[in-house]
């Protein structure tokens, strides 16, 4: 089982001050996980709202955590496709993957949040064409040649882009997939890895939703036990179960909340089948600890944690990114639980 750090942080003014701070104690994370031995570091980009807008750019946060480290790989998490410039996305990855030594993953994904897509000026009924499209012109670019390409948002004509990734043909590409069954099937026809979020989801579903991308590598040929199946979870590893299962509950509490507060207005409902309500299903996270914990969490001590490692580990996934950084939990709290964890539970599941 990999195991690694995932970033989609609540950024709180009046914990925080200002978000250099927030960035000081992520990298003092980072810092430690790198020595720790842990696998990757995922950035998540969202934009404007406490709920992750202080990452408004994976790539760039990425790309100072490569220069940080040495062996942990760096991943965006997702780069929201529909509203970057693909040809931007594709330069900036390949500056990331050439100067981190090949050490690059490729998140991308749609993001879900009306108010992005309303800032960009990009129509949300367009998400699903323009990622796809957008993914079908960083693919071409990235082979280190002279390309054109004659879309429907991008029209490209002899152009190299410099440089092309150290990884080839292409770092790998993991796809966020969280509700949308489209998400999960494309991921498999393509013979991409998958990034689970079960922010929304109970594991029967998780299962469920597994079964559709194994089927649909299957279906295009493609062994599925050589995928790859990431997910990010909450963690907090306590001092005993008691104080593991009660200490985060503010923290996660705040972090539902600030992502209701940024979902107040509706994905668009052709493009994003059963997001409809999401604002809703964060508020009642925010209010039912128990839907929280600990099905779509890992909070605990010691054996609470091993059992879970294990019980995500028979469900097919091969690593699991630790989201603990949240809510506006103290750093001296976040650091002790990286401790406990890094020096009783890492050593047995690597």
């Amino acid at each position: 089982m990999k195991v690694s750090l995932f970033y989609l942080p609540t950024y709180l003014k009046e914990v925080h001050g200002h978000p250099a701070n927030l960035y000081r104690d992520i990298f003092e994370e980072i810092d430690f996980a790198e020595q720790a031995g842990f696998h990757a570091v995922w950035f998540a980009e969202h934009h404007f709202f406490p709920y992750g807008g202080a990452i408004p750019s994976a790539i760039q946060l990425a790309t100072a955590a490569a220069a940080r480290t040495k062996r942990m790989r760096i991943a965006s998490g997702v780069v929201q496709l529909p509203i970057n410039h693909p040809i931007r996305v594709a330069e900036q990855v390949a500056v990331l993957d050439s100067i981190s030594g090949g050490r690059a993953i490729f998140g991308i994904g749609r993001g879900f949040e009306r108010a992005e897509y309303d800032a960009f000026n990009i129509p949300m009924d367009e998400s699903r064409a323009r990622f796809n499209e957008a993914h079908d012109l960083i693919i071409k670019a990235w082979k280190g040649e002279p390309f054109s390409f004659d879309g429907r948002f991008f029209k490209v004509r002899d152009l190299t882009v410099i440089p092309h990734p150290l990884q080839q043909p292409h770092p790998p590409i993991y796809l966020a997939a969280i509700i949308s069954e489209e998400s999960f099937l494309w991921a498999g026809r393509l013979g991409y890895n998958l990034m689970y979020v079960p922010i929304v989801s109970t594991n029967e579903e998780m299962r469920g939703r597994f079964e559709l991308f194994r089927g649909a590598r299957a279906a295009a040929g493609r062994d599925p036990a050589t995928a790859e199946i990431m997910v990010e979870l909450h963690f907090y590893m306590g001092e005993n179960a008691r104080q593991a299962k009660e200490f985060p509950r503010p923290y996660v509490e705040q972090f539902h909340r600030t992502a209701a507060a940024a979902n107040r207005v509706d994905a668009d409902p052709a493009q994003y089948k059963g997001y409809g309500g999401i604002a809703a299903k964060f508020e009642e996270l925010a209010a039912n600890y128990d839907h929280v914990y600990p099905e779509r969490a890992i909070f605990g001590d010691e054996d609470q944690v091993l059992a879970r490692f294990a019980e995500l580990a028979e469900s097919g996934i091969t690593e699991v990114a630790l989201k603990v950084n949240f809510g506006g939990m103290p750093q001296r709290d976040i650091m002790r639980s990286l401790e406990r964890f890094a020096d009783r539970v890492l050593p047995k599941i690597k």
